[in-house]
């Protein structure tokens, strides 16, 4: 508190109260030297490490350029960020066998750390030999090296010897290149290098959702991976007009047909629209997988085949009928590779008179309720394909096959390790893959998932036998019937049962003889389950519901598994799938456990009635003295995801200042099995909002120490937050909304998924109108909506919102704020430029939650 005195006047007499003293009352501290802008603190007063900024002992808080920035004192904040900022995050990891004696054993892991200031992720390969029984105490030591800054994917061979690095193209390349590949020994040292040019294809797609990286032939000869499809349409060039292009536009025109190659001061047009694949996806219109010969350097395009309403070629049908693919998988003998394929139009989705809903590519990443087919093809046919292309061949004959399973959902196919023959000059393989058909029926996002086998014949070269299927429209394996392992899990007879498969892939490497290993949710834990194939017999590896498990990789019989809770920092284990023992492989560095400490916090999992629970995430240890009198709600997003009990950045940081978090899985997240799942479509807004209120009321009641409170979320966790502050406005002191959902009625068409208004505002089963919504549609859409309870919010509100998110466009909070300015309401709004929905690069991270410590500090700083 800084009072106006005269420059004459005695020195100033500062009441500073920072967030980080902690101190319970304001110091009280002389301000010395007033004659001038250098004004220092008595040291004699500089106690409970409060530091006051400059800008906080003047009257106008502002600079010598006059600008007013804050927040300001958040030094101790900071410092604390910047420590959890160092944490490293397991993301990968495979178990081979070793070269070294004595050490059966070689696990690899693939590690990411924030760079706050630039902006990164690095991330770091590591290496540790382990005995095959796991055994010892110790934990074993790992040597290994950073990847370049420009590396965006990388994957050790079949061997274990070597890694394969995608690199950005260097600046004299970049116009010619897409990517380079470089083959390099564990130490790092290159051994070889393939430049990829535009022409072949065009980005190189990363892990996600269509990509599982780079996977490796059995031989390892050959390796998969998904990229770009170049453009097949464009404009010509321009300009050939101009006087000074006149002779050499002339001389180009007789060769090769005016207008197609570029010359002196000619532009290139932008050509038709085609639809990209939305958040996180932009720019990434179709995409194909492609196969490198690592010894040879040839890369061939897999040609995927098409589902046609006709026989005839028609370009105008060309968008409608078009696919992307990825997650490519070889066959044990190398001789095959099975990927998904996705339309791009869902044509499953149409109206009572037939026409398509949806005529345009939505949104993929998070979003498992869509369309999608296995395809198969034989590699020989594939580097064939490539031959008559470079002999002249111009429209490119289809490599692949359909292997229909008779599912409008059949994705991320894996071989069985196993193969039966030959007899009789057939070989029989298995494909275990997974079905989202409760979610492409259904409409949600993240509906609980089934897993199937499917077998087919080939011969001993790999030729496979194919037929026509009419009504489709497409050429498709000959194959056995699809076998159901494990179905939908409706509801669980009790809650330490198994809660059904909420996973949107299988990791090539945990598919074994007998059983499959996949990851999960399990209420409020993600969990590891293991499958039996024969019988589809389900059991949790993991229980614990305070402590989660991420399966990251496979091999040798073991599983490689990133750990982490609250409080406990992530760990690499290993897990033997034979005897059930556990092995720490890799954990945090010892400086940073020295800085950040495990049992900083208390995990207390509650359950509610009607099937749902709350995490509650408070101070303990050395933190426990900073505790304060309030909790802050977080409702998740999605809406069908999930909290679970792990180590999370922005939660920690929270809890080291001092704030209890609650952390509420209403009815509706995955992991509590499908009927809670699909009873929250066409109730958002009313039963999710009253899960979170019986939540917090619980908790207030049993919990000593806690009065007040605070809400926060983004997306569909922001649009709870806005829904709690105008339905329950005396319960929270103050909010802070990530990309909220503020009116389902303005999202349905600016968003790249406008079929989540529709299913979870009208219900299960409702389909996107061909021509746009209802009137009737509108009106309920608006009435859940956050922003018809706008009148009633009270509280001071932080918004968070990223410029380029296509999920949630930031133009309709711009409303929702305006009415909020209008009643005179402390807010404060940030607009990150250059980031999407999530708000995960790093420097947007660290701003975003330094605002909210300020924001926190400001509205809820006082104990009462």
């Amino acid at each position: 508190v800084c009072r106006r005195v005269p420059r004459s006047a005695e020195p100033l007499t500062v009441l500073a109260g920072t967030a980080s003293a902690r101190a319970g009352r304001p110091q009280k501290r002389r301000i010395l030297g007033l004659g001038g802008h250098r004004l220092g603190v008595n040291q004699e007063t500089r106690t409970h490490k409060a530091r006051v900024n400059i800008a906080l002992c003047m009257a106008n808080p502002k600079s010598k350029d006059g600008v007013r920035r804050e927040p300001l004192g958040m030094e101790d904040e900071v410092d604390c960020f910047e420590k959890l900022s160092g944490v490293k995050e397991f993301k990968r990891g495979w178990v081979m066998r070793s070269s070294k004696t004595g050490s059966p054993l070689s696990v690899l892991l693939l590690s990411a750390q924030r760079d706050v200031s630039g902006n990164r992720q690095r991330k770091i390969w590591s290496r540790c030999e382990v005995p095959a029984d796991l055994s010892g105490l110790e934990r074993p030591q790992s040597f290994g090296f950073q990847l370049p800054q420009d590396c965006f994917l990388s994957q050790p061979t079949a061997s274990g010897n070597k890694i394969l690095l995608a690199r950005k193209p260097s600046q004299e390349s970049l116009n010619k290149a897409s990517v380079l590949w470089e083959l390099c020994a564990l130490d790092g040292t290159v051994l070889k290098s393939i430049l990829v040019p535009k022409t072949t294809h065009g980005q190189v797609y990363p892990e996600g959702y269509i990509s599982r990286g780079v996977e490796f032939s059995p031989d390892g000869r050959t390796c998969a991976y998904v990229a770009e499809v170049p453009a097949a349409r464009g404009t010509p060039h321009w300009g050939y007009g101009l006087e000074a292009n006149s002779a050499r536009a002339g001389a180009e025109a007789e060769v090769e047909g005016k207008g197609t190659t570029p010359g002196l001061g000619t532009w290139t047009g932008h050509g038709d629209h085609e639809d990209d694949w939305g958040e996180l996806f932009v720019s990434r219109r179709r995409a194909a997988v492609y196969l490198l010969d690592l010894e040879g350097g040839r890369v061939a395009k897999v040609e995927p085949q098409l589902m046609r309403d006709s026989d005839e070629d028609d370009e105008e049908m060309e968008d409608v009928d078009a696919v992307t693919c990825g997650k490519p998988s070889f066959s044990p003998d190398g001789k095959l590779v099975c990927f998904t394929s996705w339309p791009h139009v869902q044509k499953g989705w149409r109206d009572q008179d037939g026409n398509l809903c949806c005529a345009k590519k939505l949104g993929l990443v998070y979003c498992y309720n869509r369309e999608s087919y296995l395809q198969l093809a034989r590699c020989e046919d594939v580097w064939s394909s490539l031959d008559r292309s470079g002999e002249g061949e111009v429209v490119p004959r289809p490599a692949a096959y359909f292997f229909l399973t008779g599912l409008r959902s059949s994705h991320s196919g894996v071989f069985h390790p196993d193969t039966v023959g030959p007899k009789d000059g057939l070989v029989v393989y298995k494909i275990v893959f997974l079905s989202h058909e409760s979610a492409y029926n259904s409409g949600c996002h993240n509906a609980c998932a089934e897993l199937y086998t499917k077998s087919f014949a080939a011969d001993e070269q790999g030729r496979l036998n194919h037929h026509r299927h009419d009504g489709l429209g497409c050429e498709c394996v000959t194959s056995y019937d699809s076998l159901r392992v494990v179905g939908v899990v409706d509801r669980a007879e009790t809650k330490e049962d198994f809660q059904g498969i909420f996973s949107a892939d299988i990791l090539p490497g945990a598919v074994f003889s007998d059983e499959v290993y996949l990851q999960t949710q399990h209420r409020c834990a993600a969990a590891i389950a293991a499958v039996k194939l024969d019988t589809g017999a389900c059991r949790l590896v993991t229980r614990s519901q305070d402590r989660s498990h991420f399966l990251i990789g496979a091999g040798q019989g073991k599983l490689v598994v990133a750990t982490s809770a609250p409080g406990s920092p992530p760990k690499a284990k290993l897990y033997a799938t034979a005897g059930g023992m556990w092995r720490e492989v890799a954990g945090q560095s010892p400086s940073f456990e020295a800085s950040v400490p495990e049992g900083g916090c208390s995990v207390t999992v509650r359950e509610h009635e009607g099937n749902f629970d709350s995490i509650l995430i408070r101070p303990a240890g050395a933190a426990a003295g900073a505790a304060k009198d309030a909790v802050i709600l977080i409702p998740h997003g999605g809406p069908h995801s999930a909290h679970s009990s792990q180590w999370v950045l922005y939660q920690e940081f929270l809890v080291s200042l001092g704030y209890s978090l609650l952390l509420v899985n209403y009815r509706g997240s995955v992991g509590y099995g499908n009927e809670a799942l699909l009873s929250l479509p066409g109730r958002v807004g009313d039963q999710d909002v009253r899960d979170c209120v019986e939540a917090l009321d619980a908790c207030l009641e049993a919990e000593d120490g806690l009065g007040r409170a605070c809400v926060m979320g983004g997306s569909h966790g922001g649009f709870l937050t806005l829904h709690l502050l105008g339905q329950h406005r005396s319960k929270f002191e103050c909010g802070v909304v990530r990309n909220p959902v503020t009116s389902i009625a303005g999202m349905v068409s600016a968003t790249d998924i406008p079929e989540w208004c529709y299913c979870e505002a009208l219900g299960a089963g409702t389909r996107p109108r061909c021509f746009g919504p209802t009137a009737e549609d509108l009106d309920r859409m608006l009435r859940c909506s956050p922003i018809a309870h706008a009148s009633e919010v009270e509280a001071p509100t932080l918004w968070l919102l990223g410029q380029e998110d296509r999920r949630v466009r930031p133009l309709a909070a711009m409303d929702y704020i305006a009415a909020l300015k209008a009643k005179g309401l402390p807010l404060k709004t940030i607009v990150f430029p250059k980031d999407s929905h999530p708000l995960s690069s790093p420097q947007t991270e660290f701003e975003s939650f330094i605002n909210v410590a300020w924001w926190l500090g400001r509205h809820l700083g006082k104990q009462k």
